[in-house]
């Protein structure tokens, strides 16, 4: 009878989780996918990308993520200066053309506090995939004008350039080898 009992409340508590976690669509206009990197050594260089989507699954009672898989398309990169974009868009970088889409699975998501924790995941850049840990902190939640429920929340990170054998030749003496990584979202109830 105690297994029994037991097996049931496991079930109860598995499906409850599921229940209590919600889908979102990312809101573009309140969300920036951005990254900084040294320029020979001395400088920071600012970008972004422009056209991405995710799918994301949040728990608002525990605040926890069940979920985020996010697609970024490459060739959306903005760095504020058409030339750059343009090189960064080509084999010696992103390799846009044989590699449109720069991908992230997220694999499991430790909560430190119920606004901060560690999410890890799969990126998969210019044809390489490697395991990440992005910070998460959550900036809270809100209903918008439509009454939909709103999560905000940000993720920040660091990956080396040569883990994903990104630049090569003389690009990879112009280039610093850890590029930061600011992600701002804003993610609307569906």
């Amino acid at each position: 009878m105690k297994k029994v009992l037991f097996s049931s409340l496991v079930a109860i508590s598995v499906l409850s989780t599921s229940i209590l976690a919600k889908e979102y669509n990312l809101d573009k206009v309140h969300t920036d996918v951005g990254f900084k990197i040294k320029h020979l050594q001395i400088s920071n260089v600012k970008g972004k990308f422009n056209d991405y989507s995710a799918m994301i699954d949040f728990d608002p009672t525990s605040s926890e993520f069940k979920k985020l898989e996010a697609i970024i398309k490459t060739a959306s990169i903005n760095t504020d200066n058409q030339s750059r974009d343009e090189h960064l868009r080509e084999d010696d970088f992103f390799k846009a053309k044989k590699y449109p889409d720069m991908t992230f699975v997220m694999k499991k998501y430790e909560k430190v506090d119920n606004q901060k924790g560690k999410m890890t995941g799969v990126l998969t850049l210019a044809g390489v995939s490697k395991n990440i840990t992005l910070d998460t902190e959550i900036g809270g939640m809100a209903k918008g004008k439509d009454g939909k429920e709103r999560v905000g929340f940000s993720l920040n990170g660091k990956i080396k350039r040569s883990d994903f054998k990104f630049a090569s030749g003389t690009s990879a003496l112009t280039v610093g080898e850890d590029i930061d990584l600011n992600i701002e979202v804003e993610a609307i109830e569906k």
